[in-house]
């Protein structure tokens, strides 16, 4: 192995063993007919996670009011490492939720990660792709 690759191996163990990373606060929101409200996962969105907790990317939709106005969310963050959907979609649900207000159809899915930079649209696919990539120039198939 030369120098290069070595230095570039060991960078990217150091990078990489810093701790949980996630993305925090992007996602979409969409309001009844009204276009959605992106907002993009990138370096401004990211955030070290508390101990014990991983990435999560949850969707949630809910009618609110008396016209049943339809919402949907989706939205990355940290989360517990609870493999219970019912008690995650319990804590989303009251963030989520009016507290005063009318709500129905509550619906909720929540997918926990527990890799750096895991929980966005897409991600996983662009991830792989880096990875094949290195690995395949590390053993000099290109």
């Amino acid at each position: 192995m030369n120098t290069s690759t070595l230095l570039a191996t060991l960078a990217a163990l150091v990078v990489l063993g810093n701790g949980l990373k996630c993305y925090s606060g992007c996602g979409m929101t969409k309001k009844g007919s009204n276009d959605s409200v992106p907002v993009s996962c990138n370096s401004a969105t990211q955030q070290d996670c508390g101990e014990g907790q991983v990435c999560a990317y949850g969707n949630y939709s809910f009618n609110v009011g008396e016209d049943n106005v339809p919402w949907k969310i989706e939205q990355a963050t940290c989360s517990e490492n609870n493999d219970n959907q019912t008690v995650l979609c319990d804590v989303a649900k009251e963030t989520w939720t009016p507290r005063d207000g009318v709500y129905s159809d509550w619906e909720c899915s929540i997918k926990l990660c527990n890799t750096t930079l895991c929980n966005s649209h897409g991600f996983t696919a662009r991830v792989s792709l880096i990875i094949f990539s290195g690995s395949a120039f590390l053993l000099g198939l290109f």
